[in-house]
């Protein structure tokens, strides 16, 4: 089965893109479905869960069969009560399956707090699920994975709401633009506006932009809006108020997720670390190694609105220049992770957080719409997810069909298979394929 999912191009379809042929040689005791969507106003998940259950049960348990997993759990948010019902019917005669009702807080989603909740162990400091038996997979993965053998990854579901029309979880052929999704939701109801892959983890995309296997959402934004203001801050203007406005009431650490479960990551030593730079010396706190870029520090926590995690970010990124990572870390020789007694206490309701976000006039239920929708051309890139980039076996004039393989990964290189999201023909080849329908 391995090979199956490799040659149908599958990657985790909620985050950064992890192959999933990989993730199915491997051996682990329990697979979980990763159906949290804890990033405000995206409802892909639930719409896939509500609508496609038998199918993602199927996807699970071809994951469980591939890597001898004795148990599988469908992790979903309680108060959706319909998708729980869905599920549970989904697994009714299947003793090894279950549902786990997760609370709805932020950051539920991230693997190293779901894993936490299903199973009570914490994965190793900068480690993977694996090493606590897990192997985690998000819900349009495991039905892209049930549907392997039968086609390859050609389509993606996506949310798009915010400021449009008509909020809607659509189906799109991979390499449409973020232009036309958003008029498939009625188009924007303002003239300037600006697009958020998500809230909270997702950047700022262009309307040119195609989507990919791992767009999950686009919200829509008046340009002005705050969100659109902190995501297109530029790494000065944060270093610069950061240093002079910081006053270390440890807030981003003391609400930090990861903090909460034990790790050693405490942004606002990583911000303090700011007061001994200066343009040719760049912060190099060690104590940002572990951080998972959630953003609840930055766009939650901070009361003076300062960004303690794009300060992270530049910091892990400053020590890989270095040459440092967390096994050579000083901190890395510390105590096992330990749950901070505080942590029920600390988890961050989504309406709470939509609040602050500035979205709540924004929340909408965004119904799954599976029509096929007809696009004049794909713009499908040739990297879309972790690895290295697919090489393109199509050339410019050449007749493609909706499925061909376009692209491929060389043998013993980590990344995923492309194929043609229409049937079209083939106008030119670099980073993308692009291909214009008849």
């Amino acid at each position: 089965m391995p090979g199956t999912i490799r040659k149908a191009g599958v990657v985790g379809a909620g985050g950064a893109g992890f192959p999933t042929h990989v993730k199915a040689l491997a051996k682990a005791e329990i697979v979980i479905s990763n159906g949290a969507e804890c990033e405000p106003l995206l409802h892909k998940d639930k719409e896939l869960m509500k609508r496609h259950a038998p199918l993602l049960v199927e996807g699970l348990e071809t994951m469980m069969a591939a890597t001898g997993a004795k148990k599988g759990v469908l992790a979903v948010k309680a108060k959706y009560r319909d998708v729980v019902a869905a599920c549970e019917k989904a697994i009714q005669g299947r003793p090894s399956l279950s549902v786990f009702q997760l609370g709805d807080f932020y950051p539920a989603g991230d693997e190293y707090t779901l894993v936490y909740e299903v199973t009570g162990k914490l994965i190793p400091p900068a480690g993977l699920p694996l090493q606590v038996g897990a192997v985690v997979d998000n819900v349009e993965t495991l039905i892209n994975v049930a549907l392997a053998k039968k086609q390859p990854v050609t389509d993606t579901y996506l949310t798009v709401t915010g400021a449009v029309h008509k909020p809607v979880t659509l189906k799109l052929p991979i390499g449409t633009s973020v232009a036309e999704a958003i008029g498939f939701a009625g188009g924007a109801k303002v003239s300037l506006f600006g697009v958020l892959e998500s809230a909270m983890m997702g950047r700022v995309m262009d309307p040119a932009e195609p989507v990919t296997k791992t767009t999950g959402g686009l919200i829509i934004l008046p340009v002005d809006h705050s969100l659109l203001r902190k995501k297109t801050a530029s790494a000065q203007r944060i270093s610069r108020i950061g240093k002079s406005a910081c006053d270390q009431c440890s807030f981003c650490t003391e609400f930090c997720p990861r903090y909460l479960l034990g790790y050693a990551i405490e942004p606002h030593k990583v911000m303090r670390s700011l007061g001994f730079s200066d343009s040719n010396r760049k912060p190099l706190s060690e104590w940002a190694l572990l951080c998972c870029e959630c953003s609840l520090c930055s766009l939650y926590a901070c009361p003076e609105d300062l960004d303690p995690k794009n300060v992270c970010v530049g910091a892990k990124a400053s020590l890989r220049e270095q040459g440092m990572d967390w096994k050579k870390s000083s901190l890395a020789g510390g105590k096992a992770p330990s749950v901070h007694p505080m942590l029920p206490f600390r988890k961050v309701p989504i309406d709470r957080l939509t609040r602050k976000l500035g979205l709540w006039d924004y929340r909408a239920e965004a119904p799954l719409d599976e029509t096929a929708r007809h696009v004049k051309s794909v713009a499908i890139p040739l990297k879309q997810g972790l690895g290295v980039p697919a090489q393109a076996c199509v050339a410019a004039g050449q007749k493609v069909a909706k499925g061909d393989l376009i692209a491929s990964v060389p043998e013993g290189k980590l990344g995923a298979a492309v194929h043609a999201s229409i049937d079209g023909t083939v106008k030119s080849v670099d980073s993308r394929v692009l291909i214009e329908a008849p």
